[in-house]
């Protein structure tokens, strides 16, 4: 059997429509229409074609010679699964060998069975394929590692050529044959029930799915489970994919995202579709993602102290009564004009809207609402605001009918330490619009304030907002209000400004409190992974995972050369590197032939 006839034949058992071709199909194509033409490829019919079946892990193509009127089929897949349908008791050993001897490497082989005269399939040789990851792949998980995302490999693939894929990749090599996820108990009494040797604590399935980084040999069922799994534990799941066999775990994750190339399928499961190759796009999506939320929880922060400010302080003020204290008027209760109540709610809104275009910086860990501390360090922000417009309220209605010569509504008023009650309204008018406003400047960061710079728009909006409200405070007449000096403009902004920092003080006291006191558990929600112990490849977890391994692929072999595989990787600390070949090449003990 020739190279090119071995590359031929599989080409007869891959997909002929384009469309329709996945990858190992349309590189096989690839290939074989380098030793022959398209017309003489199409001399060979496919009669019938049973696309990949995870079930039995092949493909399978009934041809027929035009010229010859020849009929045969041809079969590619899974190696032990292609010599399962041949009486290849002879060879058996040798080809599995050599599979191993490949995925030790990181290469995919594909068995190759043709049918002879008597129907009767017989191999022919062992295909094989290097996959790499894609360009980016390495630095993506780095940087999701590093973004506190947890990075787990679910693949059909050899385990032997997941581990070391995993290796190049930077991730952990706690890859699990899914025969061992299959078989692992389901409760912990059932897993105590097994005894297992060297498990200090329950080994069930779902702690040891969200413990292990990886699981090979899978079938679509299984990623489903996975991703299942994942999510009942309180994980937010996200799943990359491009096959049909990932649709199903696509369209159960929250987050299912086809990659360049990808099935029709996938990309219908999918909720994102990638238009471009490689994977750096899914941590842009991930950093934007976090600062949207940042933006928001800022947003929802300012706006519940803003309304804890407005309802609790005219709700006070309510019970003040200006007819006592102000000779201008028979009020019986303190109020601004409807008008004046508008102004602040419109003006302050439609300013704090720029917030959506604000600089923050992305978290470096996954994000959680933590609606306990919203609700208290909004509290805190918005009760210091009312209690500052409070306080002002009693130094205003002290300056009406009152000949003092001194005291804090000197301060505000110089003409005889008085004012009359319109001014009064106009002083906590501009009070209220300047301290609602400027609180979104201290619910904006955890830390001080001045720790990140505002976004421009944010800054222009706070100057507009500032100086409109101010003009309207000393020249505008809005019912009952009047005008105050622009000396009195001038304390009142000092005032606030004063009070804007003994909020930013209070605050990261009440950060510092709620972290202290672990009001907030943040360790729980941030990484449910990272409180699982990890297996490590010791003596006796390398013979489980050889045995796993011979049931699962059905070959002795293995067991020494995982044990090989693991004392080469031990004795290196994992810096060898096998060549790479980007490319494909046909293998058959003893030899290999690389294109």
């Amino acid at each position: 059997m020739t190279d090119e006839r071995l590359i031929l034949l599989s080409s007869l058992a891959a997909k002929r429509l384009d469309e329709g071709q996945d990858a190992i199909d349309t590189c096989i194509m690839n290939k074989a229409l380098e030793s022959i033409s398209k017309k003489e490829m199409f001399e060979y019919e496919q009669v019938a074609f049973l696309p990949f079946d995870p079930s039995i892990k092949r493909t399978e193509a009934t041809i027929e010679n035009k010229k010859t009127g020849e009929k045969f089929k041809v079969t590619k897949g899974a190696t032990p699964q292609i010599l399962e349908l041949c009486d290849s008791k002879s060879i058996e050993a040798k080809a599995l060998k050599v599979v191993d001897q490949l995925a030790d490497r990181g290469y995919r082989a594909l068995g190759v069975a043709v049918t002879n005269e008597q129907g009767i399939f017989k191999f022919v040789g062992v295909l094989s394929l290097f996959d790499p990851p894609r360009v980016d792949t390495k630095q993506t998980i780095e940087r999701a590692q590093a973004m506190g995302v947890q990075v787990k490999m679910i693949t059909g693939d050899h385990t032997a050529i997941a581990i070391e894929t995993a290796r190049r990749l930077g991730m952990g090599t706690t890859i699990h044959s899914v025969k061992a996820m299959r078989d692992a108990p389901i409760d912990g009494e059932e897993a105590k029930s097994h005894g297992e040797i060297g498990s200090s604590e329950p080994n069930t399935k779902d702690e040891l799915i969200l413990a292990a980084d990886g699981f090979a040999e899978v079938l679509p069922e299984d990623k489903f489970k996975i991703v299942e799994v994942l999510q009942l534990s309180g994980q937010i799941v996200g799943m990359t994919g491009d096959g049909v066999n990932d649709a199903p775990a696509l369209k159960k994750a929250e987050i299912g995202i086809a990659v360049e190339g990808a099935t029709d399928a996938a990309r219908a499961a999918a909720d994102i579709v990638l238009t471009e190759p490689g994977l750096s796009v899914i941590i842009d999506a991930m950093i934007m993602s976090r600062k949207i939320f940042q933006r928001v929880r800022n947003y929802c922060t300012y706006r519940i102290a803003g309304t804890i400010q407005l309802i609790f302080f005219f709700f006070v003020a309510v019970f003040f009564r200006p007819e006592n204290s102000f000779h201008d008027t028979d009020e019986k209760n303190f109020r601004l004009p409807v008008l004046a109540v508008v102004l602040i709610t419109l003006v302050n809104d439609a300013c704090v809207l720029t917030i959506s275009r604000d600089n923050v910086t992305p978290a470096k860990d996954p994000q959680a609402w933590h609606l306990e501390e919203v609700f208290i360090v909004s509290a805190v922000l918005g009760f210091t605001a009312m209690t500052e417009s409070v306080l002002l309220l009693l130094i205003g209605f002290s300056a009406g009918n009152s000949d003092r010569t001194e005291g804090p509504a000197c301060i505000f008023f110089k003409d005889n330490c008085s004012a009359s009650f319109g001014q009064v309204q106009s002083l906590l008018f501009l009070n209220l619009c300047l301290s609602d406003f400027i609180t979104v400047f201290a619910a904006r960061t955890r830390s001080w304030f001045f720790t990140r710079r505002p976004a421009f728009a944010l800054i222009a909006a706070g100057v507009l907002a500032t100086l409109s409200m101010t003009f309207i405070a000393t020249e505008a007449h809005l019912g009952s209000m009047r005008p105050i000096t622009a000396y009195t403009a001038v304390i009142v902004w000092a005032y606030t400004l004063i009070w804007f920092l003994i909020q930013d003080c209070l605050k990261m006291a009440t950060y510092y409190l709620i972290d202290t006191l672990g009001i907030v558990d943040r360790s729980a929600y941030l990484n449910l992974v990272k409180q699982k112990p990890k297996g490590r490849m010791d003596a006796e977890n390398i013979r489980k995972f050889s045995q796993n391994l011979r049931a699962s692929v059905g070959k002795a072999s293995i067991d020494y050369t995982f044990q090989q595989a693991y004392r080469k990787f031990s004795q290196t600390g994992g810096a060898d590197h096998h060549p790479r070949a980007d490319r494909l090449s046909v293998s058959w003990a003893p030899r290999t032939v690389e294109f």
